[in-house]
């Protein structure tokens, strides 16, 4: 019998509920498009697109909006369009009962800035997609410079996985780039730590911290992992005792040792 109240009393829950929400559901499709609401969630961190530039795309590109029925607003369509933009991740559209069409936008977030070669410049985010400079910000992010010559840094929102990496060392550096920016910005340490990587005409990477007056010799990326620990452990041990601006090259590129070169 107790069994059987609370099988019955969990289907007149769910029974409400699908009345409530058919309800609503009657409703929100009843009301006409008064407002069109638009948050960035992550505008603390980047300030890539502002709510005026997403107004601008919807606007732009879908002119029943304002003052048409909300059962007429196909947000999936809208949700696809706005994320086509290069620095927007993905967005989401929602319709409320007082006749609002809510948009929520998240912004892709740049790990690396590359300036090529050739003077260029661009970003790739965490997930390896590849964005424009931003006229409305600069991401205060890792720099990467040098000897970085890639085929298609001018078609951006496209990830470097998609693209051809051809066998020879030139053309393989951007995805190193990727990995090791990826690594750094992943730790609080080293996130703090280096300002630069310039890759140097042997295409091995030297970089520039922000704390001391020397330059790191990583080499080629093989176990950079392990080099980083050998450098966290020559901070931790090493400088902190004779002083951070001793030494002008602290050189990682040997296995089981570190070269530091005096001023």
């Amino acid at each position: 019998m107790r069994k059987l109240k609370i099988i019955l009393l969990w289907l007149g829950i769910i029974t409400y509920l699908i009345f409530v929400l058919g309800f609503v559901s009657g409703k929100i499709n009843e009301q006409v498009c008064a407002k069109i609401s638009v948050k960035i969630i992550d505008s603390l961190t980047n300030r890539f697109v502002g709510p005026e530039d997403v107004l601008d795309i919807i606007l732009t590109n879908e002119s029943r909006l304002l003052g048409y029925p909300l059962s007429e607003i196909n947000t999936h369509n809208l949700e696809r369009l706005i994320a086509n933009e290069p620095f927007i991740k993905s967005a989401s559209l929602y319709k409320t009962v007082n006749g609002i069409l809510n948009v929520d936008i998240k912004q892709r977030r740049p790990i690396l800035r590359v300036i090529n070669k050739q003077g260029k410049s661009y970003y790739i985010d965490e997930e390896g997609f590849i964005l424009p400079v931003s006229e409305n910000f600069t991401s205060r992010v890792l720099v990467a410079n040098g000897y970085i010559s890639e085929p298609f840094v001018e078609e951006s929102t496209r990830s470097i996985f998609d693209a051809e990496v051809p066998a020879n060392r030139r053309n393989s550096v951007i995805s190193e780039l990727y990995e090791l920016a990826s690594f750094i910005s992943g730790s609080d340490l080293w996130s703090a730590q280096i300002a630069q990587i310039y890759v140097n005409d042997q295409y091995e990477y030297e970089m520039i911290p922000r704390v001391g007056a020397h330059v790191i010799y990583l080499g080629d990326a093989t176990n950079y992992e392990t080099k980083f620990r050998k450098l966290e452990a020559l901070y931790m041990y090493g400088l902190n005792n004779t002083g951070w601006n001793n030494y002008e090259i602290i050189n990682l590129k040997y296995e089981n040792q570190i070269v530091c070169t005096k001023r």
